[in-house]
């Protein structure tokens, strides 16, 4: 799901950014914003930390 949400969310752009982007796409396939963007910053950063708090 990370690397989904960094095709669509380059890793380039900051959190605010991509949540921007992200929301339409995480509406569609019934998955909260946050969860999306924990998802994208595990992939850019490969520190499961970044997911603490969320079930994928």
């Amino acid at each position: 799901m990370g690397e989904l949400m960094l095709e669509v969310a380059s890793a380039y752009l900051s959190d605010t950014d991509a949540a921007d982007v992200l929301a339409l796409l995480c509406e569609e396939i019934g998955e909260p914003l946050e969860h999306g963007l924990a998802a994208r910053r595990y992939a850019v950063s490969g520190d499961r930390r970044a997911l603490h708090g969320t079930v994928l």
